[in-house]
């Protein structure tokens, strides 16, 4: 397949090619020669015939989870490059959509692009099913248990990998959601990038006056925004709109104010001033337990609020 788009290169950047098929030939190479062995296995069938040494041999090499990782690594830049393709040249979308036509299975690329993936996995049944029907007796036996460990081990890394990837393209579709939320904001999308959460907050002026913000906060970024338009269920408060890569509150729009690395960010205070303003807590708390205990050796504590809103005649009077 690979060689047929190299073919129609001219409907698809070269390099873009090279980086949607990244590490396909070498894993094509890989199950070829697996193939031939097993091929060459069933010609010479007999009674004690083994393919598990066979299973052994091809999945045992750690070459073959460096390729596999490798492959994992550049799937989100594969389907990256799939995208570009598309956008610069619509007749490359033509092409994808005439070829899935012609597919047998009416699958799209992207449900191709997946297959390598989910091979190793099949593997493992397959053997699970050979063990099924092999006696333990059977020379076969303790090659198929070796050869099961071993395809096991090698799609335990290759899910762990596709998680890992699956999270970066979880992440990076929040990212593009709220950046599709900002007004003015442009190249919000970055390697490593992570929405962690959203603020709403007052800017207090120092003439006077106070603002409503909201800002969000990245692995390496702070942006600061108004907000243009207010679904109405938005709160001063510590708020998560954002959860997977769905938006809560789809009705809220904002304007970029500022964006500032999170290297640049000064979180500096008046600690002379907060230092003061404690103190003063402190005093007054140490009156207001003074006036507690006087409180308690008043003789007449209600009386004496009854003679200080009646006036001090009628406090004449009753005495």
């Amino acid at each position: 397949m690979a060689k047929g788009w190299k073919e129609n290169s001219v409907l698809c950047d070269p390099s873009l090619v090279d980086e949607i098929f990244d590490q396909i030939p070498e894993l094509l190479e890989h199950h070829e020669e697996f193939l031939e062995q097993i091929s060459e296995c069933m010609q010479n069938w007999h009674e004690k015939q083994k393919v598990g040494d066979i299973l052994i041999q091809s999945f045992s090499k750690d070459i073959l989870v460096n390729i596999y990782s490798a492959y994992i690594d550049n799937f989100l830049n594969a389907k990256d490059a799939v995208r570009i393709a598309k956008e610069a040249k619509p007749a490359f979308m033509k092409f994808l959509e005439q070829s899935m036509r012609e597919n047998k299975e009416k699958q799209a690329l992207s449900d191709l692009m997946i297959k390598p993936v989910q091979r190793i996995p099949r593997y493992e049944l397959l053997v699970k099913d050979l063990l099924k029907h092999t006696p333990e007796e059977h020379p076969d036996h303790p090659f198929l248990l070796e050869a099961q460990r071993n395809i096991k081990q090698v799609a335990e890394r290759i899910n762990k990998g596709m998680k890992s990837a699956e999270e970066v393209e979880r992440n990076a579709r929040i990212v593009q959601e709220i950046e599709s939320h900002i007004e003015g904001m442009e190249d919000l999308q970055a390697p490593l990038r992570r929405f962690l959460r959203q603020e709403m907050v007052v800017e207090v002026k120092a003439v006077g006056g106070k603002k409503d913000r909201s800002l969000f906060l990245f692995t390496d970024l702070l942006v600061c925004t108004t907000l243009k338009r207010k679904s109405g269920s938005l709160r001063r408060s510590s708020m998560s709109l954002y959860t997977a890569a769905s938006v809560i509150d789809t009705a809220s729009k904002y304007k970029l104010l500022w964006k500032l690395p999170l290297e640049d960010v000064d979180i500096s205070t008046n600690r002379e001033s907060i230092q003061k303003a404690i103190s003063r807590l402190d005093e007054d708390l140490s009156t207001l337990g003074q006036v507690s205990k006087l409180s308690e050796t008043l003789s007449f504590p209600h009386q004496v609020g009854t003679i200080l809103i009646q006036g001090p005649e009628e406090y004449r009077n009753k005495q």
